[in-house]
């Protein structure tokens, strides 16, 4: 009689396995995380649906009754979390508003190609910020015609992955993070016409927390309470003033320490737009990307829109998105496309 039942549940290891994987995940993304196997399965969470609902689907077709009632709870709790990020946007409304409009770029140690980024800026950014950012590459968009559309710069190029920078439309005046280990950082005020107040515009990237070196998840988890201590910095040097933070995170919205960067007022320009789901990495023109690691956040403002671009040389997508900040006129003022 044993191996009978035993035969009989065979067949189901597999929906079984699947549904304790998304429970995993779920779990996951509940705490900080402390380890990579952590990692790997909180990154995994938005495909987590699909083996709850490919569970489903056999424990249904079976006749599997409790198999198929924790299948259906578990599709919809993982649906839910996934929405809720993506698709459930809600911006406040804000009677005047000045658009700046951020192009965000991970160069893929300065293997992006410039003049691509410069003919995407020049058409709908007011704002580039720049990780990987080599000295060569810096040069090589300089050449490309950057400065004359941003004739403003704050760049800190270096070898390798480790190079930051930003470039604007605007004047800008420097701003010195608070810590500079473990994360690349620039960051500055800028001035934007009409504005209320000029906001400070951040630019940052954080180390992947999965390379072939040894330690890099221990750096990554130092990289990103780095770049919490930044943030919170700059929402105390702001004010009542804008704050724009952009870059490569190398975290989803999935891992804890991410949300976590979403403390005082931050908002990730996804999930307050609901602009529905962006990867952004790997990026290929063969396949779509998989996992969304690249952020826009804001903070005294809102985000309108958001999106995602390919770009010729790069392993990221870029983001392009428009922030909305107050203005101080009583009508919505339109930055120039050109």
């Amino acid at each position: 009689m044993h191996f009978r039942q035993m035969r009989l549940w065979r067949p189901a290891l597999a929906p079984i396995c699947a549904l304790s994987m998304c429970s995993l995940a779920l779990m996951a993304r509940t705490k900080p995380l402390s380890s990579s196997a952590e990692l790997v399965t909180a990154v995994a969470s938005p495909y987590a649906p699909l083996l709850a609902l490919t569970a489903l689907a056999w424990a249904a077709l079976h006749r599997r009754i409790l198999l198929s009632v924790s299948a259906l709870a578990l599709a919809a709790i993982t649906l839910a979390v996934q929405i809720q990020w993506y698709y459930m946007g809600d911006p406040p409304e804000v009677a005047a508003t000045v658009g700046v409009r951020v192009l965000s770029a991970n160069l893929r140690k300065g293997e992006a190609v410039p003049e691509f980024i410069v003919n995407v800026a020049r058409a709908d950014a007011d704002v580039i910020m720049v990780s990987e950012l080599t000295p060569e590459e810096a040069r090589n968009l300089v050449k490309a015609g950057i400065e004359a559309v941003f004739p403003y710069a704050l760049l800190d190029p270096k070898p390798r992955a480790e190079g930051i920078g930003l470039w604007s439309r605007f004047p800008l005046k420097p701003l010195d993070p608070p810590t500079r280990h473990d994360v690349s950082i620039v960051a500055a005020r800028i001035q934007v016409p009409a504005a209320v107040h000029d906001p400070v515009v951040v630019s940052l990237h954080i180390t992947s927390p999965v390379t072939a070196q040894a330690g890099s998840f221990d750096r990554w988890r130092k990289g990103i309470t780095a770049a919490r201590l930044n943030l919170q910095y700059f929402a105390e040097v702001a004010g009542p003033s804008p704050v724009i933070a952009a870059g490569d995170f190398n975290s989803t919205p999935d891992m804890r320490q991410f949300r976590d960067l979403q403390a005082d007022g931050y908002r990730d320009a996804v999930e307050q737009t609901g602009a529905g789901w962006t990867p952004t990495f790997p990026s290929h023109r063969w396949h779509p990307p998989l996992i969304t690691i690249d952020h826009l956040l804001s903070r005294n403002a809102t985000a309108s829109s958001v999106r995602s671009l390919y770009v010729p040389g790069s392993d990221h997508r870029a983001l392009v998105g428009t922030i909305r900040i107050p203005s101080k006129f009583s009508t919505v003022v339109q930055q120039p496309t050109t």
